[in-house]
């Protein structure tokens, strides 16, 4: 029964959605929650906090349908990175992810990730009030409401623990896959599904609040989208999800919110150009096109034409979206987006020598820029040109190994300059990014194997193997070969 304690008082501590409970049994359950201390204690060590996060990324990735757009994330993210700026504790490195789903709705999960639905960055009128809902999980994190909930029950693997979360966390966005979830990871197959406590919400709004100020973001931007969750629950009342029916947005805290949110001093209105141009992206991944309610009449200019360049070449009219495109790029320079759509229409229509080009500009304008890097080395295999992109991705690798993103390319164009066992390292170090230890060991192994491997290589090699196989003892994780056949392809 020790693991259903840490289910219940789990349930109530991990949907950090902007929605709080209202009803008496949810009341009554946080007034029994025990004393779990406070936000710097808990049984679980950073690093244990980090395995966790990977354990729940990992359901997350087999249950729901993720948005994997370079600029997207990057925009997400530096959102996040400016509301933590400020802060003097430490805590877990906050990564946000895009969830492909058109409910209003976001959650932090352990580790620091925190997930949007694409639905909540649509309903969102302004970057202020987007920001809001960020904020809002990004102090959940920096609180440690989750980890110190883990504190009930401290017997569980971290695999059972990550995949529980999970299913708890997809249980509110989906019954039958969060039920699902949770059936292949306990036997029992019981389920609750209660919110996080009154207190801790309230104690995530105030610190949202400041987080945004100092960040240079108006607080009243939270009371704000308050309004547009109130207005979906009454246009989807008879929709909505269990959990929003049973838990509605109550009107104390609201007001509480607007309370504190008049202490602080106005904020001048932020631009918000560069959030509108997110948002016609997001309309466009998510297959929305104008069939989506959202007010474009309030976009800005290049906002609008960024649209229209991107709705031209959904239907294939590639000449139209290039010259859009062209003439966004000549009169905004300081904007990546552009380039980077226009060369994903280049290699769209087979031009990548094109696209080679208005990378190549757009990098010298954004040196080491991610997104950028990424398309650029996608092009650069497509002409079979392996040696620059082996020789660039190296260099900031070097420098930046937490870029995973990059490994994959990287790991292609190793490969076919016939270099097989740092071809096999990338791929490791990118499984072991996703959290597949037993893969990334696999990998390893294979590059220890290749032809030509140096005696300090080899050794390099060695360490970082036993290294990751004792992470995955660690968590209870099986560490065995994979099938060669199972193994990604590295040709280009």
């Amino acid at each position: 029964m020790r693991w259903l304690a840490f289910g219940l008082y789990l349930g109530c501590l991990l949907f950090f959605d902007l929605v709080l409970p209202a009803n008496s049994i949810a009341g009554n359950l946080s007034a029994q929650l025990p004393d779990i201390g406070k936000a710097g204690t808990s049984v679980l060590s950073p690093r244990e906090e980090q395995q966790l996060g990977r354990e729940f990324m990992r359901s997350v990735q087999q249950s729901l349908k993720l948005v994997d757009d370079p600029p997207t994330l990057a925009y997400l993210q530096g959102l996040a990175d400016r509301l933590v700026a400020s802060l003097q504790q430490s805590h877990q490195p906050i990564t946000v992810f895009l969830v492909d789903d058109p409910s209003i709705n976001a959650f932090a999960g352990p580790g620091g990730y925190i997930g949007l639905h694409t639905g909540l960055l649509l309903a969102a009128r302004s970057e202020g009030e987007l920001v809001s809902v960020l904020a809002h999980e990004i102090a959940h994190v920096t609180q440690r409401h989750l980890v110190r909930a883990i504190e009930a029950n401290n017997r569980m693997t971290l695999p059972t623990m990550g995949a529980l979360i999970a299913a708890i966390v997809l249980g509110g966005n989906n019954p039958q896959v969060g039920q699902a979830v949770l059936a292949s990871t306990m036997a029992s197959g019981v389920q609750q599904q209660l919110t996080h406590s009154r207190s801790n919400e309230r104690e995530a709004d105030n610190i949202g609040l400041e987080l945004m100020f100092n960040a240079g973001y108006d607080p009243r931007n939270m009371v704000a989208f308050f309004e547009v969750l109130q207005n979906s629950q009454r246009l989807t009342e008879s929709t909505a999800p269990e959990f929003m029916r049973t838990h509605p947005l109550t009107l104390a805290r609201i007001a509480d919110a607007r309370n504190r949110a008049e202490q602080y001093p106005a904020q001048s209105p932020r631009n918000n150009t560069t959030f509108e141009l997110m948002q016609a992206r997001a309309m466009m991944l998510s297959g929305k096109g104008l069939s989506t309610s959202i007010e474009k009449n309030a976009w800005s200019a290049p906002a609008k034409q960024y649209f229209s360049a991107l709705e031209a070449a959904q239907k294939g009219d590639v000449q139209q979206a290039r010259t859009i495109l062209q003439g966004l790029i000549r009169e905004n320079r300081s904007r990546l987006l552009f380039p980077y759509s226009a060369a994903q229409v280049g290699l769209s229509d087979d031009r990548p020598q094109a696209a080679k080009e208005i990378l190549r500009q757009a990098l010298s304008l954004f040196p080491g820029n991610l997104s950028l890097l990424e398309l650029y080395s996608d092009t650069l295999l497509r002409l079979d040109q392996p040696q620059p992109i082996f020789d660039m991705l190296k260099a900031e690798l070097r420098k930046h190994p937490e870029h995973y993103r990059l490994y994959p390319p990287y790991a292609k164009a190793a490969n076919a300059l016939n270099q097989k066992a740092e071809a096999y390292r990338a791929l490791a170090e990118w499984q072991y990014s996703q959290g597949n230890l037993y893969q990334a060991v696999d990998y390893l192994g294979q590059a220890l194997h290749a032809p030509g491997v140096s005696p300090y290589d080899r050794l390099t090699l060695q360490a970082r193997q036993d290294m990751i196989k004792a992470e995955a003892k660690q968590r209870e994780q099986p560490v065995s070969p994979t099938n060669q056949d199972h193994l990604i392809n590295l040709s280009p």
